[in-house]
């Protein structure tokens, strides 16, 4: 049996939980949610909530790397460390106190998408597959050896949002169906390929600046308003005869312009606007005014 600790947030984290409460192998001997984590279920699960219902050892860390919180890690005796969705910066030290290292699981198919903002960078990017992966964690970014991966079809997403949800989905999938390998220390381990990699770092998508500039190519801009819808709490806005509108699904008309400046309003019928672009129309859904 694998004394194993779990840091992180969000449902994707309790999952991954419940089924390390459930795995003969596993011996749960802490859950470090997030500072966020207020300890109640809402859109997301909390971990701390869960850890309480199960009485599960549970403790968080101020910072992850000091030296009390290392000295305390190294007393759990750990084998593992999973880090799902944890907010810290995990360096090598953290990663010495669990004997078999930490892993990470990341939303994005690395090596593509290291860093941060991965899902709105994928949507923005106009992807039409994307995954998610297990990985080990090195001093790096997201930039260790991968252990498995899961790819899906995203072509056929509206937005941000709903890749986040089938992101969450098949994380969940993933860590069940490779966890075994790697409480028996079996897993596949493939280093990255770092010619096919894509960093991001903080500061890349500033998710204020969300009013939609009309000088784009159709493409590029309905990819551009998919991933900055993430309902029910953002949405891309214009405005239009001094009222803001917020915009909840977008759709590409490819038909050439008639040359008119982007961002003119070509037609509107009740909450469906079509405006020109750089090279076409875009159509886009605004949210009901309460």
């Amino acid at each position: 049996m694998k004394n194993v600790a779990i840091i992180g947030k969000n449902t994707s984290a309790v999952k991954c939980a419940e089924i390390l409460v459930n795995n003969k192998n596993a011996n749960i001997v802490l859950i470090s949610p997030n500072n966020s984590d207020d300890g109640k279920d809402s859109w997301q699960l909390s971990l701390e909530n869960f850890a309480v219902k199960n009485n599960l050892p549970i403790k968080s860390f101020k910072k992850i790397k000091s030296l009390d919180s290392i000295e305390y890690l190294k007393s759990l005796n750990l084998d593992f460390i999973f880090s799902i969705q944890y907010d810290q910066i995990i360096n090598q030290s953290v990663i010495d106190t669990a004997k078999y290292g930490a892993i990470n699981l990341h939303f994005s198919p690395l090596p593509r998408y290291r860093g941060v903002s991965p899902i709105a960078l994928a949507m923005m990017n106009g992807e039409n597959t994307y995954g998610v992966s297990l990985h080990y964690m090195d001093p790096g970014v997201d930039t260790g050896d991968i252990i498995a991966q899961k790819m899906f079809n995203i072509s056929h997403l509206n937005n941000a949002r709903e890749l986040y949800d089938l992101s969450t989905q098949y994380s969940i999938e993933l860590f069940k169906e490779n966890i075994d390998s790697i409480l028996t220390l079996e897993n596949n381990r493939i280093p990255q390929d770092n010619t096919q990699a894509l960093y991001h770092s903080m500061g890349t998508l500033n998710f204020k600046e969300n009013k939609i500039k009309w000088n784009k190519d159709t493409r590029s801009l309905v990819n551009w308003i998919k991933s900055f819808i993430f309902p029910p709490f953002q949405y891309p806005k214009f405005i239009l005869d001094e009222t803001e509108y917020e915009v909840v699904f977008a759709s590409p008309d490819y038909c050439k312009n008639n040359f008119e400046k982007p961002g003119t309003l070509i037609l509107r019928d009740g909450n469906h606007f079509k405006f020109s672009t750089h090279d076409c129309y875009i159509n886009v859904i605004v949210k009901e005014k309460e």
